[in-house]
């Protein structure tokens, strides 16, 4: 039986893997080499996100390409990551369950495609909270296994060969390091005891094809297939994304500190 890991430990994974793996980024946004702005611009509007004369603190940043998106929307910009991988912006090396900035500090955080990683995420939430002023929001992007790609990650991390919280449907099955299985009710409670209100919840209509079909990024997918259900993914994901935000591997959450919690 294997003894499980304390969260120095799982930190101390997560550093290594992303240390060794630099180009693992798994963001509808990108990431790697850059990120995409105007997709990103076009979120924030639709959960009505301003950033303009706004400090944003972006938990997990990467190499803090998210930087240039912001400081374009006339916000200013501070980056955190347990690995600071690109000079540039103001990036510093930090633990989100531990952020070394004061209370009150940020109006806004920014976490894309990183909380999924937190080995605690409710002491990253919390974090979250403590770091905002008390008109402040985040803006989340995370996986969600409420669909059928979290049917085949429970069935592959119990008899399918991947150890807990490793399977995700990217890069053909890669396992991951520490990818929680994350829904929208755990992600609802897990900022809601920490002292926010959801304002808005979107999912992702690019993606709903890997929530619902995961098996389109397997390595062994036949192409003819493969292309057919791209194709219908393409013309009926945005529907699908607007009547059932689950349906997408990916969501899009803005959650602002809950009236009356300071």
């Amino acid at each position: 039986m294997t003894t499980p890991r304390t969260a120095a430990e799982d930190r101390k994974a997560i550093r290594r893997y992303y240390e060794a793996n630099p180009l693992m980024v798994s963001s509808p946004f990108g990431g790697v080499e850059g990120v995409q702005g105007e997709l990103l611009a076009s979120v924030l509007e639709r959960l009505g996100i301003q950033v303009q004369g706004r400090a944003i603190l972006d938990v997990g940043c990467g190499r803090g390409f998210t930087g240039g998106v912001v400081e374009s929307l006339g916000g200013s910009y501070t980056g955190a990551d347990l690995v600071v991988s690109r000079a540039g912006f103001r990036l510093a090396a930090a633990d989100a369950q531990r952020l070394p900035f004061a209370d009150c500090a940020f109006d806004g955080v920014f976490c894309l495609d990183a909380f999924e990683h937190f080995p605690d995420p409710y002491a990253a939430a919390r974090e979250f909270w403590r770091v905002l002023k008390p008109n402040g929001f985040v803006f989340l992007s995370a996986p969600n296994y409420a669909n059928m790609a979290g049917v085949v990650k429970a069935w592959c991390e119990t008899v399918g060969g991947y150890t807990p919280h490793t399977w995700a449907p990217f890069r053909q099955w890669q396992p991951q390091e520490l990818e929680h299985f994350l829904t929208g009710r755990r992600v609802r409670n897990v900022f809601r005891r920490a002292g926010f209100e959801q304002a808005r919840h979107i999912g992702y209509g690019p993606e709903t094809g890997l929530g619902l079909c995961p098996w389109m990024a397997h390595r062994r997918m036949p192409e003819w297939a493969l292309f057919r259900l791209q194709r219908f993914f393409t013309g009926a994901g945005p529907a699908i994304a607007r009547m059932w935000p689950g349906a997408s591997l990916h969501g899009f959450w803005r959650f602002d500190v809950a009236k009356g919690g300071r």
